[in-house]
């Protein structure tokens, strides 16, 4: 049921990438492409139609510094609420999980249960305190996360995330929603440390 990293590629193509002149360059890796970071994207079964990437994962070896701009809008998705209230705690985390098919957004209570329930699972497999893993939902307004096919891959996608290129393809590919190319770069500053 769930496509392998190498095939991510095949679903949508790479977004052009136009970097103006200046002290910096692009180079190959993504999200991947920073020191410790690793990514994977997997079809775990929450779009509604297809069999594209539908869950990523971006892992971090050390705590990395965390932020996030989020919505003034007061119906904040579940995902929103919870990524808020863990980044007013701590400023560091370790994983972001995004799921694309549920925006997990207008879902209350039960919605934002989903959430911590995910969250939880995926810090017991990644062997690290919730409190370091934020959770991303992109999608279907209305519609609560298919949880029970987010948890079934989870154990494949903690296996999966790699500093590959191709790991950051597939967990871009996996974010997407009705977007015609993936986006996803890396940029390097020239003689800085």
């Amino acid at each position: 049921m769930s496509s392998s990293v190498s095939e991510a590629s095949n679903y949508i193509p790479v977004a052009p990438i136009f970097i103006p002149d200046g002290p910096w360059k692009q180079i190959p890796g993504g999200v991947s492409a920073a020191k410790g970071f690793k990514a994977a994207g997997l079809y775990s079964g929450l779009r509604a139609k297809g069999e594209k990437p539908d869950l990523a994962l971006v892992a971090c070896d050390v705590d990395a510094i965390s932020a996030g701009a989020f919505t003034t809008n007061m119906v904040a998705a579940a995902p929103v609420v919870y990524c808020e209230n863990a980044l007013d705690m701590l400023k560091t985390a370790r994983a972001v999980s995004i799921n694309a098919g549920q925006a997990n957004a207008t879902t209350g209570d039960a919605g934002y249960q989903d959430v911590i329930e995910c969250a939880n699972a995926l810090a017991n497999l990644l062997q690290m305190k919730p409190d370091k893993v934020l959770i991303k939902s992109t999608g279907v307004i209305g519609h609560r996360i298919k949880k029970d096919a987010l948890l079934n891959s989870l154990p494949k996608l903690v296996s999966s995330p790699s500093s590959s290129t191709e790991g950051a393809d597939s967990a871009a590919v996996a974010i997407t929603t009705t977007d015609l190319v993936n986006r996803s770069v890396a940029i390097e500053s020239e003689g800085r440390s």
